[in-house]
């Protein structure tokens, strides 16, 4: 047993079959990947990288499994599906590459702005080049959980990272690492919030771990915890409208992006190789671009200082900036940022009470002020200032 000291979960243990997983080149990686882009041009503390994130993921989801146990009955949790489990959690974030998500806005840029054909899926496109990993090195992985009810350990792994569970095990296990209330957010709120050094992201994790429940196929949670589930809904929720949707962090997020999409498309990042795609690899090339002066000293663009709402965003013409954002190669870039909190369509939060499941909304009125997050900036390069002067002159009129 390996013991990891973590700021946030205080000792991370690690079985000693999972240890040689961690050791690897194949995770190593994950220290050299920063957990949220270029965040540290607003919060400098926010260093942080997949690597430790992957170890809380894991940490929880054994957390998670522990307490579950202890209050439900489930014949097929045994020690080594547990480990299962915890390794998937483990790895839930193996396929990650330069700077997280704003490598996959990068692709993005490369297809939607310059017409490039391009492999992307979105924010699953992680997934997808995990998936990759995990089946090109599952020589590290397939001894583990040999023991347990799972006849293969890989094939299980890839089935619940790519979310196509085939039974219960597998849809059991899903639910643990992706969920509303999950072992990847459980991790990255607490931790994303304590190294930018907000508050937004805090909510009672010992608490919440010790009131799940396995009930019809379904973790709920215990009626009595509802406020803690409410609290870590609102942790979600503030986070993205503070920090990860900080209207600054976006612009240099975007930048970034660009920047990426420009050594995609001139063939400088081979990504039939995106183990080596790394943050030093990649702001190692931009050293040698325009974009260096933005990246590396903050220096050079500007965001005109009006967020693009619901009401400001239809004074804009979309396509428009999307031509002068290829005419000018990244000078003047727009930005979307978008996501949903908490919405019971497809899946829900459950509350067990009286022996009987329902959706957290049959008793909880905060939901209801949980609302989608969406808005828009624009950004421009200092030597653009001509152009950017009719937008000023619109927002101002219409904002």
């Amino acid at each position: 047993m390996k013991i990891i000291r973590d700021p946030i979960h205080g000792y991370i243990e690690v079985p000693d079959d999972i240890l040689p997983v961690i050791s690897s080149p194949f995770f190593q990686r994950l220290r050299f990947i920063s957990q949220t882009g270029l965040a540290y041009m607003v919060y400098p503390g926010m260093r942080h990288t997949r690597f430790e994130h992957s170890l809380g993921a894991m940490h929880l989801a054994k957390e998670f499994l522990h307490y579950i146990s202890s209050n439900s009955k489930i014949d097929f949790l045994t020690e080594d599906y547990a480990k299962l489990i915890s390794l998937s959690a483990l790895l839930h974030d193996i396929g990650h590459v330069a700077f997280s998500h704003t490598f996959e806005s990068a692709l993005q840029v490369t297809r939607d702005v310059y017409k490039e054909k391009i492999e992307y899926y979105g924010k699953e496109t992680h997934v997808k080049y995990g998936l990759r990993l995990i089946s090109k090195y599952s020589y590290l992985i397939d001894k583990i959980g040999k023991n347990s009810n799972i006849s293969d350990p890989v094939k299980f792994m890839i089935n619940v990272i790519g979310s196509n569970p085939t039974n219960e095990e597998e849809k059991f296990a899903l639910q643990i690492i992706s969920n509303f209330v999950d072992a990847d957010r459980g991790d990255y709120l607490l931790r994303d919030s304590y190294y930018a050094g907000v508050g937004y992201g805090s909510y009672d994790i010992e608490r919440l771990k010790r009131v799940l429940v396995y009930v019809d196929g379904k973790i709920a949670i215990l009626k009595k915890a509802i406020p803690i589930v409410e609290q870590f809904l609102l942790a979600r929720m503030y986070m993205f409208k503070n920090v990860y949707f900080h209207s600054v962090v976006g612009m240099y997020n975007a930048i970034l992006s660009h920047a990426i999409s420009k050594l995609i498309r001139q063939n400088k990042i081979d990504l039939n190789k995106i183990e080596e795609i790394t943050d030093y690899k990649i702001l190692n090339m931009i050293e040698e671009t325009e974009f260096k002066q933005p990246i590396l000293y903050r220096s050079g663009y500007k965001r005109i200082k009006k967020d693009l709402t619901q009401e400001c965003s239809n004074v804009i013409d979309k396509e428009e900036l999307m031509e002068l954002m290829r005419e000018t190669e990244g000078k003047i870039i727009y930005y979307e940022f978008f996501d949903v909190p908490y919405k019971e369509e497809n899946e829900a939060i459950y509350i067990y009470d009286e022996g009987k499941l329902s959706p957290l909304s049959q008793f909880s009125n905060l939901i209801t002020a949980i609302r989608d997050l969406k808005k828009a900036i624009i950004v421009y390069h200092h030597s653009m200032e001509d152009k950017m002067r009719k937008y000023y002159e619109k927002l101002k009129e219409a904002c």
